[in-house]
């Protein structure tokens, strides 16, 4: 019996060992991340780009090629904006600046 005392006593210690390990791990993975957040709240110029300005950007560039449109000949200023958009549909789709269905 004293055998399996003492075999019993070395496994739970070392699951004891390997969950403390376990849990010590998380805890400094944890903080890191809380000084990474704090760091970004105390410095908002060191954020990185939002979603909102990379979408803005996007927009802007899509902007220009309808500028862009527009400037090649000055008649397109003079339709419609439904007749622009369809028109610069069909500029898109001739440029290769369209999505493909496939």
């Amino acid at each position: 019996m004293p055998e399996f005392d003492a075999t019993l006593l070395t496994l739970l210690s070392g699951t004891c060992l390997a969950l403390l390990v376990g849990v010590t791990v998380a805890l400094v993975r944890v903080s890191g991340r809380l000084s990474r957040i704090e760091t970004l709240l105390q410095h908002p110029t060191a954020r990185p780009e939002s979603a909102e300005s990379v979408s803005t950007d996007t927009e802007s560039s899509n902007s220009g090629a309808f500028e862009l449109f527009l400037s090649e000949d000055a008649s397109r200023r003079e339709l419609t904006k439904g007749e622009q958009f369809s028109a610069y549909r069909k500029w898109r789709q001739q440029k290769g600046m369209n999505w493909s269905n496939s």
